[in-house]
């Protein structure tokens, strides 16, 4: 799967530490210093802060500190509670919330269910274009207020994936208030029921956010709250080692052993939905031959690629369902590589000497992946040239069907629901925006639909396997890296788990050993 406030104080720009205060008679020079504030760096500028826009990883972290869901989940993966406190299915349509009591929007207000129908109205709108995939299977015009505290949700049709999909960043509860009276302020500056407030984004540097002292759960130990955006990796690195940021998202292959190691720095790993893949536009003879795409398969050694380009931090899936995901399928999960099926396949095929154009967004992982692929096609007679593009120009490319075979990565942001590794990138319905190959099979579409369709449970699971399976055979995608969430941390960070979905949440941290104390 684009008028801001002024920025605040420097004193809030910067790290803080405050000294603890001995009693009424004044501060001690041996009383160790308490931060109250968590600078964390991600590798994107949000491209926005309206929730119903926001498509990016970039966006979805700067937005979860400020708005919350019905459900999320919990760091087994499991669905829990959040701003409903229970729910069930009424039939095949229709599910009811009972939503908790008393929760305040950070501007005062009381969340009521008719902020959720209005959230839930707004993001299956026009307004809700970029999360439209997600989000449209909700009939925002037949759920019901039922009270103050009671909300039923609609879907067009069968829906089991429902609840899954609720933790998305399409389904978060705005305020109806702000979004009535000032659309375009509320946008900017998001209001909602989270854990931190927000203060200030200052474009292309940092987003601020203060501690929300009337928040409805655990408040966090801390009272600030930045998220920096730093693109480059190594800057991100060195920001990190030397104590001006606390966590840092997305660290390189190359420096993950030497910041493990040291003393100040640790680095976290976390299974992840994410799959990098070969992806081929079968619209593009001879692509469109399942005993091509099948050669290009056994040429390549898939396992070669993640030890020369993750080392270590990324592990193969054989389809884009990944092992952290429910419904997993294990029964055929090694790398197939025997180039000299790949020539039986190819002559089979009746092909020789073919040419394709492999093109990539701009990123060191994939260049360096393109560039192993190369070598190993043209070990069966297949010849790659490669083109990196700036990532707008590379997606205008895509959409249009110009490209023949791309490198792309693929997963859910926020939420491990395995409809979303299968659907969207295999669904015609997805073609182009999700579908990048322009795969369109209706025995396939036909077992999509079904899954969506059948209540979580062996039969569900029974047809999201045999998804797998007609993938693993008819091969639209190649997949190579089902990458790791991979996230420095300064040794004096505690509290804080990596989610597998590139979809990060801070208000659990603290500061110090697990006796220590943080700024209150």
């Amino acid at each position: 799967m684009r008028k801001l406030k002024k920025a605040i104080s420097v004193a809030l720009a910067i790290t803080v530490a405050v000294s603890l205060m001995a009693g009424c008679g004044g501060g001690s020079s041996s009383e160790p210093e308490v931060k109250d504030t968590l600078t964390v760096a991600i590798t994107g500028d949000p491209p926005t802060l309206d929730p119903h826009e926001s498509s990016t990883s970039s966006s979805v972290n700067n937005l979860n500190p400020v708005y919350e869901t019905l459900v999320r989940y919990d760091e087994n993966g499991e669905i829990v509670p959040c701003l409903a406190t229970e729910w069930e299915r009424l039939d095949d349509l229709r599910w009811q919330f009972k939503l908790r009591e008393g929760v305040k929007f950070h501007n005062g207000e009381t969340m009521t269910a008719n902020d959720v129908l209005f959230s839930l109205k707004r993001a299956t709108g026009p307004e809700g274009a970029k999360v439209a995939y997600i989000m449209s299977a909700i009939d925002a015009d037949n759920c019901e207020v039922v009270d103050d505290n009671t909300i039923i949700i609609a879907t067009h049709e069968p829906f089991s994936p429902l609840i899954g999909y609720l933790p998305y960043i399409g389904a978060v509860v705005v305020s109806e208030k702000e979004f009535t009276e000032d659309p375009e302020g509320a946008a900017l500056n998001p209001v909602g029921t989270g854990p931190f407030k927000f203060v200030s984004w200052t474009k292309n540097d940092r987003c601020v956010y203060e501690r929300n002292e009337d928040y409805w759960g655990e408040k966090p130990a801390y009272k600030n709250l930045i998220i920096r955006t730093i693109v480059e990796a190594n800057s991100r690195v060195i920001e990190l080692e030397s104590g001006n940021i606390d966590i840092a998202l997305d660290i390189p292959a190359n420096d993950v052993e030497r910041l493990d190691s040291a003393e100040d720095t640790n680095v976290l790993k976390q299974a992840s939905t994410v799959v990098e893949y070969l992806c081929m536009n079968v619209t593009k003879a001879p692509l469109d031959d399942v005993r091509v795409r099948q050669a290009i398969d056994w040429a390549l050694d898939e396992q070669a690629i993640l030890d020369a380009v993750w080392r270590g931090n990324a592990q193969y899936s054989p389809t884009t369902v990944t092992p952290v995901m429910k419904y997993y399928d294990d029964s055929d999960t090694d790398c197939r590589y025997d180039p000299e099926k790949a020539k039986e396949l190819l002559a089979e095929a009746g092909v020789s000497d073919l040419h394709f154009t492999l093109s990539i967004a701009e990123n060191a992982n994939r260049l360096n992946a393109a560039t192993i692929i190369q070598s190993m096609l043209a070990e069966v007679g297949i010849t790659i040239e490669i083109q990196s593009y700036e990532s707008g120009t590379f997606y205008d490319m895509v959409d249009a069907g110009e490209t023949e075979m791309i490198i792309v990565g693929f997963g859910a942001v926020g939420f491990p629901e395995p409809d979303n590794n299968i659907y969207g990138p295999f669904h015609s319905k997805q073609i182009p925006t999700n579908n990048m190959g322009f795969y369109s099979d209706p025995a396939l579409d036909e077992m999509l639909d079904a899954q969506r369709t059948t209540d979580d449970g062996p039969e569900r699971e029974e047809i999201i396997k045999n998804i797998q399976k007609y993938l693993r055979e008819n091969l639209p995608v190649v997949p190579i890296a089902n990458t790791q969430q991979v996230v420095g941390v300064r040794s004096d960070v505690q509290g804080f788990t990596p989610t597998p979905a590139a979809s990060h949440f801070y208000d659990k941290v603290y500061f110090g050993t697990a006796e220590g104390t943080t700024a209150e």
